[in-house]
């Protein structure tokens, strides 16, 4: 099946897309300066939703924050982005086990052509490097 929305975009708009970052890695950076795997969307977008799900059990009693941010340009430094969703993952929160996505909360956030959409994370987990998230967004 082609995908049109490139040629014209009108057949995009308002319609929700998606984007997946597997298994994201944030278990061996610091978590005051460093930011995890982030990309441009190359077009005006506006991010909606995000989903986390972690793939095994974490290997402490902890609860972290896995971050979104939006970036004007490409930096490793925390303070660079400006965070718009945020999800709290615990391995005491039973609703939420190995598998299951949880809900960020997001405040919609609109990215211009050259922004860049950045996870960071609130402290180092060794399990946290089988993380996935889902990012739902619809063109401007």
């Amino acid at each position: 099946m082609a995908n049109f929305s490139q040629l014209c975009p009108l057949f995009n708009t308002g319609m929700y897309s998606e984007v997946t970052f597997p298994t994201i890695i944030l278990a061996n950076i610091s978590t005051t300066t460093t930011i995890g795997p982030g990309i441009p969307f190359g077009r005006s977008v506006i991010v909606t939703h995000a989903y986390a799900r972690r793939a095994v059990d974490l290997t402490a009693a902890v609860t972290y924050t896995m971050k979104l941010g939006k970036m004007a340009a490409w930096s490793v430094k925390v303070a660079a982005a400006t965070i718009f969703a945020s999800c709290k993952m615990s391995t005491t929160v039973t609703a939420y086990p190995v598998g299951r996505y949880k809900a960020f909360t997001v405040t919609a956030k609109t990215f211009n052509a050259t922004d860049i959409l950045v996870v960071q994370n609130s402290q180092k987990e060794a399990a946290m490097q089988n993380t996935d998230i889902i990012v739902r967004y619809k063109e401007k």
